[in-house]
């Protein structure tokens, strides 16, 4: 994450868990997560934001700390964890080597602008057999009629696919820091509803992370990409969407 985009999440800091799903998305992520964690290890959120998902880990018996970029989304997560967050860069832990067990992103690794670092750093201080879970936010995108829009978007403001996070482009980096990729693993189907009308306000009220950068350019396309939402039939009207979400797990490799 950059110093750009960390100010960008604190703009949207006390909407952004409401925006991606609530508490029920951090319990479901929660639920992916602790049966994959040691219980009496302490584990690393590396990217915590408002801390909502560290918070149902430590609920499930997971002592968790956690380090983010953007203070007012760390603000939050103080609320929740007390002093166990501070603020760092992912590419730059404040962590000694090969002291940490087990770390975990949730929804971080299609917004930092040098992927490389951040495994880098993660095998740095995981120790030899340490483990990185990592929860992809673009995974499996939807291909519904809200999807195919939102996909055109994604696709137009990201033509390098930069910020495409799933194992094929995570795989081979993390293998080059150290990092071996094991798989993913308890993936779950998420059904929820939405309208078109709901996806034009929250890209219109700049919670797209995508649209952070590019300027005018990605302006006009989010513009353009919230009437085409409009343009459907019956906007308002919910839709029933469907995402999976799996956990990619990278462990360190024992020799680096």
């Amino acid at each position: 994450m950059t110093t750009h985009s960390a100010a960008e999440f604190d703009k949207i800091a006390r909407e952004y868990d409401e925006s991606r799903g609530g508490t029920a998305r951090a319990e479901g992520f929660a639920e992916q997560l602790a049966p994959l964690l040691d219980p009496d290890r302490v584990l690393l959120d590396v990217g915590i934001g408002t801390g909502i998902v560290a918070a149902e880990l430590v609920r499930r018996g997971i002592p968790t700390v956690g380090v983010d970029l953007a203070p007012a989304m760390l603000s939050l997560a103080r609320r929740r964890l007390g002093a166990a967050v501070a603020v760092a860069d992912a590419a730059r832990l404040p962590i000694r080597s090969a002291s940490v067990a087990q770390t975990v992103s949730t929804w971080l690794l299609h917004v930092v602008p040098d992927r490389a670092a951040v495994f880098q750093e993660v095998a740095r201080v995981l120790k030899p057999g340490g483990r990185y879970y990592v929860i992809p936010a673009r995974g499996q995108r939807p291909t519904d009629e809200i999807g195919v829009v939102v996909n055109e978007l994604e696709d137009l403001l990201d033509p390098q696919r930069s910020r495409q996070d799933g194992p094929e482009e995570l795989a081979p980096t993390a293998e080059s820091c150290g990092l071996s990729y094991l798989g993913p693993f308890g993936q779950r189907t998420k059904v929820f509803e939405e309208s078109p009308e709901d996806m034009a306000q929250a890209l219109s009220a700049g919670l797209f992370s995508g649209s952070w950068t590019g300027g005018a350019k990605a302006a006009e396309a989010t513009e353009s990409a919230c009437a085409k939402l409009r343009a459907l039939s019956d906007p308002g009207r919910p839709r029933k969407r469907e995402v999976v979400d799996a956990v990619l797990v990278f462990e360190r490799v024992r020799d680096v």
